[in-house]
Order: structure tokens, then sequence, then C-alpha cells
């Protein structure tokens, strides 16, 4: 039985552009509550979804460092070849700052979660008065809407009037964000082993491999 690198980063490299993909989509769609672009001209959207950060830091990123490791698994050189060994050591270097993005992606979006989404909200004011305010209800340094965790919590997201169902638009796409730079972040760290394989043996740890 051989253990092949060449094959092992032929697969990291292929369910890193997918991820890359869905990564950038779901940062774009954050743009868009309820899929209306009125709230992004007005600005009425969280600075964690306006920096973006699956459409870079788990995004761009990856896609450059799976290609990178792609390069490694198609090159055609013998096990002993100089080229595989630097292929997969490159590999190894964008593996390393995919995680460093990844990381940062995923403190962003956690960031962005915990802090709600930005709506159209009523706040009591004097004389028991109510008038609509735009901001985060949700936000922990603010607690307008309740003590509680509002992610436990659905019957507080209809305190958000506009955008409509921006609160769970908010909770399942920066949930995507952190579910994809956790698994980009475990994806890479494989590679980074499976890298060091790489350079050491060549395609395959198999003298016999054709």
């Amino acid at each position: 039985m051989k253990m092949c690198p060449r094959r092992c980063a032929h697969c990291v490299s292929s369910l890193l552009f997918c991820l890359a993909v869905i990564s950038i989509a779901a940062s774009i769609l954050l743009l868009f509550p309820n899929g209306e672009t009125e709230y992004l001209k007005e600005a009425h959207i969280t600075c964690q979804a306006l920096l973006l950060p699956g459409l870079w830091g788990s995004g761009f990123m990856v896609f450059l460092a799976a290609l990178s490791i792609h390069n490694a698994a198609t090159d055609r050189c013998c096990c002993f070849c100089t080229s595989t060994r630097v292929k997969m050591f490159v590999s190894i270097i964008w593996s390393k700052l995919v995680i460093v993005s990844s990381c940062i992606c995923l403190g962003i979006s956690a960031l962005g979660l915990a802090n709600g989404p930005l709506c159209l909200f009523n706040v009591s004011v004097s004389n028991n008065t109510q008038v609509q305010h735009w901001g985060t209800p949700f936000n922990t340094s603010s607690m307008i809407a309740s003590p509680d965790c509002y992610l436990y919590n659905p019957s507080l997201w209809e305190i958000c009037e506009r955008p409509k169902n921006v609160v769970l638009w908010n909770i399942i796409l920066f949930l995507i964000l952190i579910i994809i730079s956790c698994l980009q972040v475990l994806l890479c760290t494989l590679q980074i082993i499976n890298g060091y394989f790489g350079c050491v043996f060549g395609r395959c740890l198999h003298a016999n491999t054709k």
C-alpha cells in the first residue's frame, strides 16, 4: 500500500476551491439583506459585513492557495524530482497564509454573529413614546432587546422591522462563513502535513510509483 501526497493535495485543492466559492457568495449576500440593494446604498449594513471577510480572507486567498496546491498535485515529475518538492514546499507556505486569513475571517464573522444585524427597530423615549431607529439591538454593549442571547430566542427577532428577515439572513450567512473558515483551517493543516511528506518523499511514498 502506498501513500501519495500528490493525491491528497489534489483532494485538498478541490475542496478548497469549492469552499472559496461558497465563502465569496455568502460574503456578497451579506451586503444585500433579503436580496435587496437599497440597504447597502443607504449604508444600513454592519461593518463586519462591509469588511467582506469571506471575499478575501476565505475567498481569494484560498483560491491562490488552492491553485498552488493543485499545481503541486498535477506535477508529472518523477518521485525524486526537485520540482515536486519545491511545489510542495510552496503549497505549505500558502497553506499557512490561508490559516491566518481564514482565522481572521472566522473572528470577523463570529463578531458579526454576536453583534447581530443592523436593522430598523422601535426605541422607547420620554413619555413612553417610541421612535424608529437604525442600529444593532442585539449588540452585547447595548442590550436594547434583552439580556438573553438572541441566537437562542427567535421571538426577539421580530424586533427588527426592516430589512425583513434580516436576523435569520445574518445568522445563516455568518454561520456559513464560520463553518467554512474552520474547514479551511483543517484542510490547510492537513496540507501542511502532507506537504512535508511531499518534500521528503516526492509524489509518492513508494519507490515503484508510475
